[in-house]
């Protein structure tokens, strides 16, 4: 008669005991604590035109309705490691090689003292078309450059896929985020119309800016 209620009381005790050992395990984990690492980024786009900040192609008039390179110049994206988009425009006005005076306007189609300025990207090794080749007719690709400043990328916008060995050569190294990696270069080629009549007999400079961002 005695037996039955002492192994009641001994499971009891087990249940105990096996319930105090779970909380104390469970009470040895803690809370878990956080050490974040915030990272500041100083970012510092920059661009280079022929390995220099600033790069002159020389090209002769004579009387010609259009000029265009005839070799590409180099674009490179040297921030170090940073990935950036590129941007061109031109100013409103060429400039006097000699004493930075204003010359012919800059517009959206050749005339009396002006000038359009189209602007491609191609393979770095790819060489540059001909004044007469046919993107320089697309303004889907090779729209005249203006004041306002428009990105390299987006619909293939200044990206010539057409010529030589073009392709995705042409695009920017990301076609998601139109954007160059770091190190990433592509060869720009220009085309100059040319004004239909003018007074000017200097040198004149005309600017096609690229500015990274």
């Amino acid at each position: 008669m005695n037996m039955k209620p002492k192994a009641k009381w001994l499971g009891a005790a087990l249940l105990a005991l096996t319930g105090l050992a779970a909380g104390r395990a469970e009470a040895g984990q803690g809370t878990s604590s956080y050490l974040y690492i915030d990272v500041t980024i100083t970012r510092t786009v920059s661009v280079s035109i022929n390995s220099v900040g600033a790069s002159t192609q020389n090209v002769t008039w004579n009387g010609q309705t259009a000029l265009a390179a005839a070799s590409i110049a180099s674009v490179d994206n040297d921030s170090g490691f940073f990935s950036e988009g590129w941007k061109l425009d031109t100013t409103q006005y060429s400039a006097d090689a000699s004493n930075g005076a204003t010359g012919w306007t800059i517009g959206s189609a050749p005339g009396l003292e002006t000038v359009e300025l189209q602007a491609v990207f191609v393979s770095a090794t790819g060489g540059c078309p001909l004044a007469t080749g046919t993107e320089w007719t697309n303004a889907l690709i090779a729209p005249a450059l203006t004041t306002t400043l428009q990105q390299y990328g987006p619909s293939n916008l200044f990206a010539d896929s057409t010529w030589g060995s073009g392709g995705a050569n042409a695009e920017p190294s990301n076609t998601t985020t139109n954007q160059m990696i770091a190190g990433g270069s592509r060869g720009l080629c220009w085309r100059l119309g040319m004004p239909t009549s003018t007074g000017l007999t200097d040198n004149q400079l005309v600017p096609v800016i690229v500015t990274a961002f």
